[in-house]
C-alpha cells in the first residue's frame, strides 16, 4: 500500500473517530436538555408544543421560567440539528 493511501486512510479514521466523539457528546447534551424540558412540562402540566404556541403568541407573559424553558427547547433543536449533520458525515466516510 502506498504511503499516500495509508495517510488518507489514517486521516479518514481520525475524522470518523472525532465525529463519533462529537456524536457521543451531542447525545449527552440532548439527554440533559430533554430532562430539563420534561421537568418544565411536568411543572406547568403542558407539552412543549403547546407551550411554544402560547409563549410565542404572548399568552404566557414574560415569566423568567418561560424564557428558560424556551431557551432549553431552542438549544435542544440546535443539538438535534447538529447531530443529524454529524450522523450524515459519519455515514459518508
Amino acid at each position: 500500500m502506498r504511503s499516500s493511501t495509508k495517510r488518507c486512510n489514517l486521516m479518514s479514521s481520525i475524522i470518523v473517530e472525532a465525529l463519533q466523539r462529537e456524536r457521543a457528546l451531542l447525545r449527552v447534551k440532548a439527554r440533559i436538555l430533554k430532562s430539563r424540558v420534561e421537568d418544565f412540562e411536568k411543572r406547568f402540566n403542558m407539552k412543549s408544543e403547546e407551550f411554544l404556541e402560547k409563549f410565542e403568541s404572548g399568552e404566557l407573559g414574560d415569566d423568567e421560567e418561560f424564557f428558560l424553558w424556551w431557551s432549553f427547547l431552542q438549544a435542544l433543536k440546535g443539538v438535534e440539528e447538529r447531530m443529524k449533520i454529524v450522523e450524515s458525515k459519519i455515514q459518508e466516510l
